[in-house]
């Protein structure tokens, strides 16, 4: 709506220009009333009116005289049309130095009036149309010139460009402004972000330009802190608020180095990037400040220590041993706080353990493809960089759990149809050097729990069952070859013979030789018997 203020020392004339139009169907809306141009000057300095319609004849001050200091202290952006008697017609068609739009006479005329406003109207839009254009121009311009300040690229000419929006600010902040929401929200949240802060905040609002589509960058500066009223820490809050109830989406917020020149900017912007890896190591959010965050410089080179962490949580996993799975998980995010890994190095640690993990459950090859519901784990989904330690070890500790329950359950209903291929394994690989552990890694099984259903299943230990066949196949070997016990004792798996002579006699109560002489006495015996 285009807002007019109607000025003039007669009342009825000022009533009849109120009743004479249907203002409101022309676009047009009615923003004070004044008796003459000092009360107009102070409509105008409340109201800001876009038109200003007025009589030439008033007392204090008349129409010219307003038409002139109208001129001169809006020049131009506020618009005039004067109200003359007929025979001030002359005198009316002086005011076009002061760009008077147009003028009545009086009486007026209806239609004549509504040919003066229609005419306006056109030319407001226009203009209105073209300052848009123009500031958005300049918006852009703007943009790329603070984009450059932040890349640390600005030439003086841009810097100056740039001083003329800051005036005398003598402190200057990066705020770095992320939200958490899915990828399919970002676009949109940014969106209503941008809108929402260009409406109720002074300052740059950016876009960011490195290619993130969650991320705003917010330029805050000691002036805008002073008009707000309010301090860093505050300004931030009350933001942070306002921006959680967009979308409900989760936000955190990075403030950059304080800077004391505006070429220094961006020493705060890159300082808001190095905060957010540091945010990983942090206890507190979901706002960060840069003079809160140790700086202490990154370790980029793994430890080699993360893999025995890793195994010891894999066993504790594997092993049922639900008490210790919190312990080990805070050990692996302590050692990476302790020896300052790099985030992104980090989360390259955390892949490999979270799809060892998944290759931990689904090893069975009854189920090779963890379901969807595996996929959308919160250990899975989580940019890692973008919680701190309590939340990855909340998140990882949920997801062992979960990897402990569905291996507890797939042992139960696994153990035995593994125990055949085990036992048929064994039987036709007894005589090489197999082991729990090899058979663990070979059926993807704990090497422990193999041993303690095997145990259970069997009645005897893994070794000892092996032992068995191992001295059943030398027996025979014994009673039908004229091998040597040492080449029997290899054959059948024993490396040492001397070991294989003591298992032998554990297991047979006699030793190989004593048990060959009494197994060919009872067979040269049976020969005898069954001669004519």
């Amino acid at each position: 709506m285009i807002n007019v203020l109607i000025v003039d020392d007669e009342p009825f004339i000022r009533q009849g220009l109120l009743l004479l139009i249907d203002w409101n169907a022309l676009g047009f809306q009615i923003c004070g009333q004044a008796s003459n141009g000092v009360q107009a000057l102070e409509c105008i300095r409340k109201v800001q009116p876009d038109l200003v319609i007025s009589d030439i004849k008033m007392p204090e001050m008349d129409g010219m005289q307003l038409a002139k200091i109208i001129y001169e202290q809006y020049g131009g952006e506020m618009k005039m049309v004067l109200l003359s008697g007929f025979y001030e017609f002359e005198y009316a068609k002086q005011a076009i130095k002061y760009q008077v739009n147009d003028y009545i006479l009086k009486p007026i005329v209806k239609d004549e009036l509504l040919q003066v406003l229609e005419a306006f109207r056109a030319s407001f839009l226009e203009r209105t149309e073209e300052k848009r254009h123009q500031e958005k121009q300049e918006q852009i311009v703007m943009v790329q010139h603070v984009q450059s300040i932040l890349l640390g690229s600005a030439d003086e000419e841009t810097l100056a460009h740039v001083r003329t929006q800051y005036g005398d600010a003598a402190k200057f902040r990066c705020l770095m402004i992320e939200t958490e929401s899915g990828r399919e929200q970002q676009a949109d949240w940014c969106l209503h972000v941008e809108a929402s802060m260009n409406q109720n905040h002074a300052g740059t609002v950016l876009k960011s330009f490195t290619g993130e589509k969650n991320r705003i960058l917010h330029i805050v500066t000691d002036l805008l802190l002073k008009q707000e009223a309010l301090s860093l820490e505050q300004y931030v809050t009350r933001l942070y608020a306002e921006l959680s109830g967009i979308q409900s989406a989760a936000v955190a917020i990075y403030a950059g180095k304080e800077v004391s020149r505006l070429e220094e900017l961006h020493e705060s912007y890159y300082s808001c990037s190095r905060i957010k890896s540091l945010r990983f190591f942090s206890a507190y959010g979901p706002i960060y400040y840069y003079e809160h965050m140790d700086t202490t410089v990154f370790n980029n080179q793994p430890a080699g220590r993360e893999k025995q962490l890793f195994d010891g949580l894999i066993q504790a996993i594997e092993e049922q041993r639900i008490g210790d799975i919190h312990s080990h998980a805070q050990a692996i995010f302590q050692f990476f706080l302790e020896q300052r890994i790099e985030p992104g190095i980090v989360g390259i640690h955390l892949h490999y353990l979270a799809y060892t993990l998944l290759g931990l459950v689904n090893s069975d090859h009854a189920q090779r493809n963890p379901d969807e519901e595996w996929l959308q784990s919160t250990f899975l989904q989580e940019n890692y960089a973008m919680l701190s330690m309590e939340e990855n070890i909340e998140n990882l500790c949920e997801f062992s759990y979960k990897c402990a329950d569905k291996l507890k359950e797939q042992q139960k209903w696994n153990a035995m149809g593994v125990l055949a291929r085990v036992e048929a394994y064994i039987h036709e690989h007894y005589t090489e050097n197999i082991s729990l552990k090899l058979l663990g890694e070979h059926f993807y099984m704990n090497s422990a729990y193999l041993g303690q259903i095997f145990k259970k299943h069997y009645g005897i230990s893994f070794s000892d069952y092996l032992n068995q066949i191992r001295i059943e196949e030398a027996a025979r070997l014994l009673r039908r070859t004229d091998y040597r016990v040492y080449e029997i004792a290899a054959m059948v798996g024993y490396r040492d013979s001397d070991y294989f002579i003591n298992r032998f006699e554990k297991v047979r109560g006699e030793t190989p030789a004593q048990y060959r002489k009494r197994a060919q006495a009872v067979y040269t015996s049976d020969s005898s018997s069954c001669s004519p």
